[in-house]
């Protein structure tokens, strides 16, 4: 047996199963929780997909291992969304707290080295930021541009940099500071030589605020994050696939109506009967022929008795001679 057969087997033993509809509550978040930090991580250039992808897998596992119930599944989506906006702020806060300075450098390498020590402090606890200029002297317009995401992007920082002496690679340049607000800040370094600016690319860093908030504010924005962008696309298709079954549910019941009428109707016209032009036997309305004399009827015409006029079967009197028949 191939290996996709084995595979086929051995879901369907699991379908069978009275643990079923667990293991695919089980499934489905394990798989539905690692998407979401996969590609909150480091897949950020398909986030966009990623809510659809979510709630199209919380949907469909569960209800491939046998739970139809949209009530125990709309329950069972409040405690998987939840979970999955836990472990993504758990995640989110990981990636603060565990964070180290990465150096910048520009494109062309007149700025370079451009750090930020120490990556962690306290509200007041001094900075110090520098970045090296390899070309230039010590009167050159350094600056440091800071992007507190915690503020207001109104409030963003672009600050002078002072000269502070030679090194190996060129003059370095130095900001120290104990005035930042709290937050989580990303910094980049520019240089303005005549009217040609020169950045570098931004980094994280550094991180002044409490950790305690940086913790709770993680978890209430993912679990945000998790409910407003997935849950809703989930529901929704909750109530879609309500809709369509109670659509189809209608159509069949629409169906079995009209299969009951079109009966009636075939059985009512098996008890009627009409008579023999020949013989004036009577004659069931499905007859093709006379059981008296063997006459054989048109499907679609037949004669009165009196005056021989051509009839259908449908008629209750004779339309040239008023007959009733």
């Amino acid at each position: 047996m191939s290996l996709i057969g084995d595979i086929n087997e051995m879901m369907k033993g699991i379908r069978q199963s009275k643990m079923s509809i667990w293991v695919g509550m089980g499934l489905a978040l394990l798989v539905t929780v690692s998407l979401t930090l996969t590609v909150q991580l480091w897949l950020a250039q398909v986030v966009c997909l990623l809510p659809i992808l979510v709630a199209l897998l919380a949907y469909y596992i569960p209800t491939y291992f046998g739970l139809k119930d949209r009530k125990r599944l709309a329950v069972f989506g409040l405690v998987l969304f939840l979970v999955i906006g836990l472990s993504l702020g758990s995640a989110l806060y990981s990636t603060v707290s565990n964070y180290e300075v990465q150096d910048v450098s520009s494109d062309d390498n007149l700025l370079v080295a451009g750090t930020v020590s120490p990556s962690h402090v306290e509200p007041g606890d001094l900075l110090q930021f520098s970045v090296v200029l390899t070309s230039g002297n010590n009167s050159s317009d350094v600056h440091l541009l800071l992007f507190n995401n915690w503020g207001d992007p109104e409030d963003d920082l672009n600050l002078s940099m002072g000269y502070s002496h030679d090194s190996t690679l060129g003059a370095v340049y130095t900001l120290n500071t104990s005035s930042l607000d709290e937050g989580i800040y990303y910094f980049q370094y520019g240089v303005l030589e005549g009217t040609a600016w020169t950045e570098t690319p931004q980094s994280f860093g550094p991180v002044n605020a409490d950790l305690n908030k940086v913790l709770s504010n993680s978890l209430m924005s993912g679990t945000v994050y998790s409910f407003y962008s997935m849950a809703v696309l989930f529901y929704i298709l909750i109530l879609l696939t309500w809709w369509m079954d109670r659509s189809k549910k209608k159509i069949f019941e629409m169906e079995q109506k009209r299969a009951q009428t079109k009966d009636k109707k075939v059985k009512d016209a098996k008890d009627e009967k009409f008579v023999c032009s020949d013989c004036g036997a009577e004659v069931p309305g499905e007859a093709d022929k006379c059981p008296s004399c063997g006459a054989k009827f048109d499907d679609d015409e037949l004669k009165c008795p009196q005056c021989s006029a051509k009839l259908l079967k449908s008629d209750t009197k004779c339309w040239n001679c008023g007959k009733k028949l």
